[in-house]
């Protein structure tokens, strides 16, 4: 230990404090076994990725092997626990030092309530400031596992929202939803009717309303109240690596390294980890799934679903931005929402075009770093 060694933490750069924004309060959160093979695992699955061009998807799918041996192969990925972020009887009934089924590392456990503070619509007194794109929204397939574009999916474009993969209304507010304490309507269009004519209507108040048409649920308890005169708290915590994340990483590396149907060992298949994930967002539950047995004739088919599934079952946990990078995709984009006029018109918008440099798939190397290490050379661009 550093102690042992006759060191302190602030000599090796950090302290309690510091480390505490990460592991949460003080002697909560140490690092494990499971964590240090899960982040080789992740560092693996970074190292072999396009942007690297190291290519050893065979190390990444192993190490991520070892890590879902660990948690009792393909067979935990159960719904249960499936929304932590709103399972209230779980979150009520754990205690602070108890590390939640979906996590493998996660932050101190507390009630507050700024994560609702700072995206419930501003009719909910909030302040709607993570307002998902249409983007995102046309990720999600159908329930019946098709994608929207494809003709067999069912898809209305009249009713956007019906017969979509239930992760969709799990994860994001669309025009007339219901939430929180009272389960109000949020009117995300413009309307002429007076009682839909509200606050959370598109653009209609400054830095508040939301942008795309949309706002965001996941990652929020929506029994919290913010009214001004009887706000609430609750009980939240932060997973910093879900299991679902380790999953989808082996089932990346395997398809890379040994196709969409051979496992590594006894570990089932990137189709089969994919079947469990989907199934249980409740997607083709114990029937067939015949877009994903199509994906599965091809490595390359079954790596734009695997891109697809990480995009929808991680979305808004910090993963994205990195995954785009280190996949080699584009970074410039033009970000789209949606005017819902009177709830029977939907028309796609612009909202914002991403303006990135080449060289800015890769981050800097800290000034710091680069002061302490004479052979250190910062990346270009920076």
């Amino acid at each position: 230990t550093c102690k042992n060694l006759g060191i302190t933490p602030l000599d090796m750069g950090a302290n309690t404090s510091s480390m505490a924004r990460i592991n949460g309060g003080y002697c909560i959160g140490h690092i494990d076994g499971r964590i240090c093979r899960t982040y080789k695992a992740l560092v693996a699955l970074m190292a072999a990725s396009p942007a690297f061009n190291a290519e050893n998807w065979e190390n990444a799918a192993n190490y991520a092997k070892d890590v879902v041996s660990l948690m009792g192969g393909a067979d935990a990925l159960t719904a249960t626990h499936l929304n932590w972020f709103v399972d209230q009887d779980y979150l009520a009934s754990t205690t602070t030092n108890d590390v939640p089924v979906v996590s493998i590392w996660f932050n101190g456990r507390g009630d507050e309530n700024g994560a609702e503070g700072s995206h419930y619509p501003p009719s909910m007194s909030g302040h709607g400031r993570c307002n998902p794109s249409q983007n995102l929204v046309d990720a999600f397939p159908m329930a019946n596992g098709y994608p929207i574009t494809d003709s067999r999916s069912g898809y209305n474009p009249n009713k956007p929202f019906e017969g979509r993969d239930p992760r969709l209304e799990t994860y994001i507010v669309v025009d007339g939803s219901t939430i929180g304490v009272n389960d109000a309507n949020i009117w995300t269009g413009k309307y002429n009717d007076v009682e839909k004519a509200t606050s959370d209507n598109l653009n209609k108040e400054l830095n508040a309303s939301t942008r795309t048409g949309y706002y965001l649920r996941k990652l929020l308890r929506t029994d919290v109240n913010m009214d001004p005169a009887t706000t609430t708290q609750q009980k939240h915590y932060t997973a910093r690596i879900r299991w679902t994340q380790i999953f989808l990483a082996y089932a990346e590396a395997a398809n890379e390294a040994y196709g969409p149907t051979q496992g590594v060992g006894n570990t089932k298949s990137a189709k089969e980890i994919i079947k469990k994930i989907r199934e249980r967002a409740g997607i083709c539950v114990g029937v067939a799934d015949p877009y994903l047995d199509e994906c599965a004739s091809s490595k390359d088919k079954m790596r734009e679903l695997i891109h697809n599934e990480r995009r929808i079952e991680l979305c808004f946990e910090n993963h994205r931005f990195y995954d785009i990078r280190r996949w080699n995709e584009p970074l410039n984009a033009s970000i789209k929402g949606i005017n819902t006029v009177d709830g029977n018109k939907y028309d796609v918008i612009d909202v914002e075009t991403l303006n990135y440099q080449d060289y800015q798939v890769y981050g800097p190397i800290p000034y710091s770093e680069i002061m302490k290490f004479g052979n250190l050379e910062q990346n270009q661009g920076w």
